[in-house]
């Protein structure tokens, strides 16, 4: 695996059109469905960059991508209910990114593995629930999604039903997902700077990627205005298994 100390240096033109290709793709998902961009994201860009890599330049990429959707639907976005989640979820942020940072490599391929694998089921469990929950139940499980989504991504997915339960859904649920995942990077590229494990040629490429999302995520908001869409779910969980095997086998 890479280490990235001289990343972008060693990726080739096609593999640079991968990646490309990969940060349009994922940040049009991740407009329409509000959620997982920055998880596939991870999945498509580990293979290409390396495993220890694919996290740090990641969060700074999705920095440019969340500042891109907060724009796109700033009109829609529920500041009370952003302000519940990240009272209690940011100390949790913080937390899981340091955790992050003391992690081997093949410890993180392991963890982000079993959580992408687990998240699948998860996933089902929570949508068959019918939550109600008002801005202090988001609070609580805040708590949850704030140590998670500091260690890996993919983290937003716990919050869902939540969220639909609060009666946030829509161009709102894209836009108040967008200012999460804005503090959540935000957070986690801070730490990881102190960390030592961002340098000059993995900020370089996390804003190429950065970049590459914009028009991704400008073609997602009009998918969104224009079109009744619901992402199909066995795509999507077919991704996360596939890279759920693939940090696992990483990691062994």
């Amino acid at each position: 695996m890479q280490s990235g100390i001289t990343l972008l240096g060693q990726l080739d033109f096609l593999t640079l059109i991968l990646v490309a290709l990969a940060a349009f793709t994922t940040a049009l998902f991740h407009s329409v469905a509000g959620f997982a961009g920055a998880l596939l994201l991870s999945v498509c860009l580990a293979p290409l960059i390396g495993v220890r890599a694919v996290v740090p330049v990641v969060a700074l990429a999705m920095i440019i991508s969340n500042c891109n959707r907060i724009m796109l639907f700033r009109n829609q976005i529920d500041w009370k209910a952003y302000r519940a989640i990240m009272i209690t979820g940011l100390p949790g942020i913080v937390v899981g990114a340091i955790i992050f940072v003391y992690l081997p490599v093949n410890a993180i391929a392991i963890v982000m593995g079993s959580f992408l694998l687990l998240s699948i089921p998860l996933r089902r469990v929570l949508k068959k629930r019918n939550y109600r929950v008002g801005y202090r139940g988001l609070s609580y499980v805040s708590i949850i999604y704030g140590v998670i989504s500091g260690t890996v991504f993919g983290g937003g997915m716990i919050l869902g039903p939540f969220l639909l339960g609060a009666g946030i859904v829509g161009q709102g649920l894209v836009g108040l997902v967008a200012a999460m995942g804005l503090t959540l990077n935000v957070t986690k590229t801070l730490v990881f700077g102190f960390g030592d494990l961002l340098n000059k040629e993995m900020i370089s490429l996390s804003i190429v990627v950065g970049v590459c999302t914009i028009p991704g995520g400008l073609l997602g908001k009009w998918i969104v205005k224009n079109t009744e869409i619901e992402v199909h779910t066995v795509i999507v969980e077919t991704l996360m298994f596939v890279g759920g095997c693939y940090f696992l086998y990483q990691g062994f």
